[in-house]
């Protein structure tokens, strides 16, 4: 249950949980700058994983980034134990919701430890809460962790769920990556918004998003026919999957500048006229920093999962929700995505 509502100082240390991954790290972005909005003389800190942290440098609502070192298992009790010995905090907020923060909920010191009950929150989570917020299911991902703002008593005037979970914020990148991605672009001779980034990649733990490669081939080869200028998305771990619809699309998909880091692919995604893609991480963080997307939703919700920015969504099956999903393979519902309807899109 949720306790009555709590003021916070003005100048209160609040801590948000949110370690992976990359899509639900954009859908949590709108609390801290909510929190930025309703306590704008706050220390506003975020607990992210290693391999996510320099997604959140230069946000103008963050203050203080706290790293978990996910990829050094050594480090993960001294990492708690600092934690420990941090000042305490007026308020933590735990986005997260599963054994993972709720071991880091243990070792940090707060009064108010807010997160979701039971059923959002998994894995015992909810039991080193001291605020549970009950929510629903079927409303986005960014409203649903809006929700938890509720537990304080000036926030909530301050918050419209709808416009706030789908404010687009480009926030600074370090210029070194900027010009970085600027000259790759030029040796490549091609001009920002002159291009559209095609992110065709999928998990392991997401085989279902798959949208069929022959499918995103013909996309390539009918954008090019149009007068557009379609670049494949990749990084080293896809890049033998991207290359097989490279090589489908006929030279119709050269492919896009390497992206390094983090950084390096928010630059590119700034640069680019549009992305299309599935469910995904950078079709959600592109959407976030303003770049118009195309997202191909099948085996996953567009209510609960669409990207919070200036987004069309395509989805073969109208307002029909998804079936419980089958990640080791492609769902049909991606399959019965068609290329006339991307194109309509773009």
């Amino acid at each position: 249950m949720l306790r009555k509502e709590m003021p916070l100082p003005e100048d209160a240390r609040i801590l948000v949980m949110r370690m992976s991954a990359l899509g639900d790290l954009v859908f949590g972005l709108p609390v801290v700058e909510n929190l930025r909005a309703a306590y704008p003389k706050a220390h506003l800190a975020w607990l992210v994983e290693d391999r996510f942290a320099s997604l959140l440098q230069g946000h103008p609502a963050i203050d203080e980034i706290i790293v978990f070192p996910r990829k050094r298992k050594l480090a993960i009790f001294p990492h708690l134990l600092r934690l420990r010995r941090r000042p305490k905090w007026c308020a933590v907020i735990d986005l997260q919701g599963n054994l993972k923060s709720g071991l880091h909920l243990v070792f940090t010191r707060a009064k108010r430890k807010i997160g979701f009950a039971k059923g959002i929150s998994r894995e015992g989570a909810w039991r080193f809460l001291t605020h549970r917020v009950t929510v629903r299911e079927d409303i986005h991902r960014s409203r649903r962790d809006l929700c938890l703002l509720k537990a304080f008593q000036s926030a909530p005037d301050t918050i419209k769920l709808e416009s706030a979970a789908a404010t687009p914020c480009a926030w600074g990148l370090p210029q070194e990556a900027v010009s970085e991605m600027a000259q790759s672009l030029d040796k490549a001779e091609l001009q920002p918004k002159a291009f559209t980034l095609l992110h065709t990649a999928f998990t392991d733990y997401g085989k279902d998003k798959e949208w069929p490669p022959e499918k995103w081939a013909e996309l390539a080869k009918r954008m090019r026919a149009e007068g557009h200028h379609p670049l494949a998305l990749w990084t080293p771990a896809d890049l033998p999957h991207v290359e097989k619809i490279v090589a489908l699309a006929d030279g119709a998909l050269p492919l896009a500048p390497a992206t390094p880091s983090l950084h390096h692919l928010m630059a590119l995604l700034d640069s680019a006229h549009c992305v299309i893609g599935t469910d995904s991480g950078p079709v959600h963080l592109a959407a976030k920093r303003g770049t118009k997307t195309i997202a191909l939703f099948g085996p996953t919700d567009p209510v609960r999962f669409a990207p919070p920015g200036p987004t069309q969504v395509i989805y073969a099956f109208g307002d029909e929700t998804p079936p419980p999903r089958d990640r080791s393979q492609r769902s049909p519902r991606m399959d019965a995505i068609k290329v006339d309807e991307v194109l309509a899109a773009l």
